[in-house]
């Protein structure tokens, strides 16, 4: 521990000796509310929005004197996606209800056009045997069942509720009309029929009729994750990496936008800050930063950079991926920290140096975000995100509006101290 304790102050008079930067939360802001205009269509699958703000992200890289890597900074990937780029369109007893806002769908909900009657599948019915046959012998092609009442109870014949939540009975379709959030995601595959979640209030007790139109699509999407660097002066084939997704959910139907603005346009709004740092003050060793594609799919984008990597892998000192980073009032977690316990000491050292942030909390190791597959490869990496009052998360109401960036200056701080201390732990400041 005395070792640590040394480390961290010959780094902090390091610090000290060096010009002062300033860091400005007016460019973090500016990017985050770019990245979440209506013109990049939530970054997702619609009307090429993420590739719109790929080519923002590789603009403000070769504006800070950023290096290429890849093809002008791409590389380029595809997945297969379900998508919704035209209606979505849902009323109830001819009252209008609007997506994102009263009702989400799904995950892969397939294509549904109709006018559809509404059955309530209540305890009743499912532990009623002469009530439950009568469902069994209905023809539920013409039906959506609401099955709130399913959900979390005990019932004598719990193979019926599992038959129902299934929709073993060939219901048209499945609805849930008290929820009290409209989290969505997208899939890379139709589900086997639509389920309709609708906040809680919405959907009144006595409906008799839902006309429903939802075209859903499926392409194989084209993408690329945005990848440059800059060369370090002292150990160039070294390598620190920061690393953001900035893939979002994108439209569902002509109206419903998710922004995505804590998820993820304040870590790429980060990661691209530190770029302009370092490009202003020359790093040891090489400082790469990688915006990744399809993390919301499933990862897919760090997956095929790690597959096929333009850095190697085993030069890669540190990795720090940062996604939702916009509101750190009550701290910061690491996942990852008890992979690595000896870099998360000095994480913490690092924030009691600066006195950044409350809290610094350690958490296991989780496949959740993009360092994921960087850790089986045997690279040291980190997930950082930002804990405080903020709770939207995958819904329309991700918005820069929403975002109060507290203690985003402290956390920015943070990850270049963190950063700088791993390039200069070797010996590199004592050859500069």
């Amino acid at each position: 521990m005395k070792r640590l304790h040394l480390s961290l102050l010959s780094f902090v008079i390091w610090q000290i000796l060096n010009p002062v930067f300033s860091q400005d939360v007016s460019y973090a802001r500016a990017c985050i509310k770019t990245l979440c205009s209506d013109e990049f269509y939530g970054r997702g699958y619609v009307q090429n929005g993420d590739k719109i703000a790929a080519n923002f992200i590789r603009q403000e890289l070769s504006k800070h004197k950023v290096l290429p890597l890849g093809e002008k900074y791409f590389q380029n990937l595809g997945f297969p996606v379900i998508y919704y780029p035209n209606e979505v369109n849902i009323k109830l007893d001819d009252k209008q209800v609007f997506a994102g806002n009263d009702y989400i769908l799904n995950p892969g909900c397939p294509s549904v056009k109709g006018s559809y009657k509404i059955l309530v599948v209540d305890s009743a019915m499912i532990d009623n045997s002469n009530e439950f046959n009568k469902i069994i012998k209905l023809n539920l092609k013409s039906y959506f069942l609401v099955v709130d009442d399913l959900k979390g109870r005990a019932f004598k014949h719990p193979e019926r509720v599992d038959k129902i939540l299934k929709n073993s009975v060939n219901a048209k379709g499945l609805i849930y009309k008290n929820n009290s959030s409209l989290v969505w995601s997208p899939a890379m595959e139709f589900a086997s029929f639509p389920i309709i979640y609708f906040k809680a209030g919405v959907f009144p007790n006595l409906v008799l009729k839902m006309e429903i139109k939802i075209d859903a699509a499926h392409k194989v999407h084209g993408t690329q994750n945005v990848i440059g660097y800059i060369k370090g002066n002292v150990q160039p084939d070294s390598f620190i990496v920061f690393t953001a997704h900035y893939d979002h959910l994108g439209k569902m139907g002509n109206d419903a936008i998710f922004p995505g603005a804590n998820d993820n346009a304040s870590g790429v709004a980060m990661m691209l800050d530190l770029a302009k740092h370092y490009a202003k003050n020359p790093p040891p060793y090489s400082v790469a930063f990688i915006a990744f594609a399809g993390e919301e799919i499933g990862l897919v984008g760090s997956y095929f950079f790690v597959e096929n990597p333009l850095i190697p892998l085993q030069k890669i000192s540190l990795l720090l991926n940062m996604d939702l980073m916009s509101t750190g009032d009550e701290g910061l977690t690491a996942v990852n920290a008890t992979e690595f316990p000896h870099l998360f000491e000095q994480l913490k050292l690092c924030n009691i140096a600066g006195q950044y942030l409350p809290d610094i909390a350690p958490r296991g190791k989780s496949p959740n975000s993009d360092h994921h597959y960087f850790t089986e490869a045997g690279v040291p990496s980190f997930f950082f995100y930002l804990r405080g009052n903020y709770h939207h998360y995958h819904d329309v109401d991700d918005t820069y509006e929403a975002l109060t960036l507290s203690k985003y200056k402290e956390a920015f701080l943070l990850m270049r101290d963190f950063a700088d201390w791993r390039m200069n732990q070797d010996g590199v400041l004592n050859k500069k």
